[in-house]
């Protein structure tokens, strides 16, 4: 995934350890040319919801990190009022993904799946597809009746 600076921001926050924050090097090299503010906060920083919620607005946050920490630091974000269009996120490494079973309403959670994949549910053992149907309020995918 590229990530692109996004221009006309106040402060740019860069939220990652030393490895992930190799995705966005590009944009803080860019950042540091312009001589723009910047913050580089580390992600086991206790500090950081301390932090993200004594910026000022115009702040714009990048997050590179593993896929769980990374959806954790956004939660977070958007609970303390940074919005989608305030941050831009990459998630590092193997990407797990939650399925939604469509019998028991248990969440099955498997790496790297592709839409249409057949699973089985880790607490009903029903064989489900897996559907490009998201739902943001139970961060799964919905999985359908692969056969009966």
């Amino acid at each position: 995934m590229t990530v692109s600076l996004i221009n006309g921001k106040r402060k740019y926050i860069f939220c990652g350890d030393e490895a992930s924050l190799e995705v966005l090097q590009p944009i803080i090299y860019e950042v540091k040319k312009k001589e723009l503010p910047f913050e580089i906060v580390p992600l086991d920083s206790s500090t950081l919801q301390n932090l993200l919620s004594s910026q000022k607005m115009g702040t714009f946050l990048y997050i590179a990190a593993p896929w769980k920490l990374k959806r954790e630091i956004e939660k977070m974000a958007w609970s303390i009022g940074y919005s989608e269009e305030e941050m831009i996120s990459v998630g590092i490494g193997p990407k797990p993904m939650n399925v939604f079973c469509c019998r028991c309403h248990g969440i099955t959670e498997k790496i790297n799946l592709i839409v249409d994949e057949e699973i089985t549910c880790s607490h009903c053992e029903l064989q489900l597809v897996v559907s490009d149907h998201y739902s943001s309020l139970r961060d799964a995918h919905l999985g359908y009746v692969a056969k009966l």
